[in-house]
């Protein structure tokens, strides 16, 4: 499996989820949809676990350092641009970098789609935790969490703001995450790569119909999900997260490349810099091409949108000095302290800079 064509793949599909005209096209497919969040979640389950170490360390601050630069940076804007005072918008800044909350982001800095990166250092935490310890420990974990998914929805609203660092839609994942992995281990990567993507695909779009018609929503990450109130809701929407997401597997495992490929490279600079892009894509669309259709408009906002991104993430990336202020591998990296040794990650980055991984 390619895993930067993956991380392509699912990058675009956040890259889509946020045009402007998206939801004008697609908004009963885009209502229920969450494979694209749920895959990069999902990502870290493909490899074992590492003990705890520096490597660790270093690898959680890697994905929080840009959170708290786009944070900083967009809660300074905001303060300028609304009617909110100083010292209001200090403490909910103090809070978003704590909480990782979709909702107090959205209110902060006006870009809610922060949330993933403190959910996902939650989930890795939680992940490394359920794995080291040992196999009683794991199987009791998996099973207070499995019944923990159950009760995300009933409590999102009231106790998401005061945990650290979007522990809640960590939580709501992992079963899907650990299920979606067995399920590829067991059954689907033994297939042939074209016979598991025609299977996997029907599951998927069996499913997603089903979702559709039942018009059910689903937000991972406000934790707006079903919950055990509504237990067949629930269970099609883990479904079309687990599917979706198995489906791409077995499509990162044919040789395509290229642009995908670039840009599952450079996810976490696509990522945080794609919205920025759009914006500036969709306003330019809407001064010079307001009467074009929906569909043009679209088509053209997404393609500027991710043509212009993946070189800027490219070039952020590769240059030394936005390297090593923007995105450093670990404090001593930006304090420009060389090294003392570098070992192997022990996670999948599913958001970092990372050279092409194959299994």
């Amino acid at each position: 499996m390619n895993q930067n064509l993956l991380k392509g793949i699912l990058v675009l599909l956040v890259v889509v989820d946020h045009n402007e005209f998206s939801r004008s096209l697609f908004r009963g497919f885009l209502e229920g949809f969450s494979f694209h969040v749920v895959g990069f979640l999902m990502m870290p389950f493909l490899r074992p676990a590492a003990p705890w170490s520096r490597d660790y360390l270093n690898y959680l601050f890697r994905l929080y350092f840009p959170y708290l630069l786009v944070v900083t940076a967009m809660a300074v804007v905001v303060a300028w641009l609304e009617p909110v005072t100083a010292g209001e918008q200090t403490l909910r800044w103090i809070h978003v970098l704590y909480s990782g909350n979709s909702a107090l982001l959205k209110q902060v800095t006006d870009m809610a789609l922060l949330w993933f990166l403190p959910a996902f250092i939650s989930l890795v935490t939680l992940r490394m935790a359920i794995e080291n310890s040992g196999r009683t420990g794991k199987a009791i974990a998996i099973v207070l969490l499995c019944v923990a998914h159950l009760f995300v929805g009933t409590v999102a609203r009231e106790f998401a703001p005061y945990l650290p660092l979007g522990l809640l839609p960590a939580v709501y994942v992992v079963p899907l995450a650990y299920l979606g992995v067995l399920l590829q281990r067991r059954i689907f990567e033994r297939m042939a790569p074209l016979a598991a993507l025609l299977v996997t695909g029907a599951i998927y779009v069996a499913v997603k119909h089903a979702q559709i018609r039942a018009g059910l929503y689903n937000e991972v990450g406000f934790g707006m999900v079903a919950d055990y109130r509504a237990p067949g809701a629930l269970l099609i929407n883990d479904l079309e997260a687990v599917t979706g997401v198995l489906m791409l597997f077995q499509v990162a495992r044919f040789r395509l490349g290229g642009l995908l490929e670039l840009a599952g490279k450079y996810s976490l600079q696509v990522y945080l810099f794609h919205a920025f892009v759009a914006l500036g894509v969709y306003k330019v669309l809407l001064r010079f091409a307001a009467g074009w259709p929906v569909a043009a408009l679209f088509t053209v906002s997404l393609l500027a949108t991710v043509l212009l991104t993946v070189p800027l993430a490219r070039f952020l990336a590769e240059q030394p000095l936005t390297r090593r202020f923007l995105f450093p591998r670990s404090p001593a990296d930006l304090i420009g302290r060389p090294p003392a040794g570098r070992s192997r990650a022990p996670v999948i980055p599913s958001t970092a800079t990372q050279s092409d991984a194959r299994q």
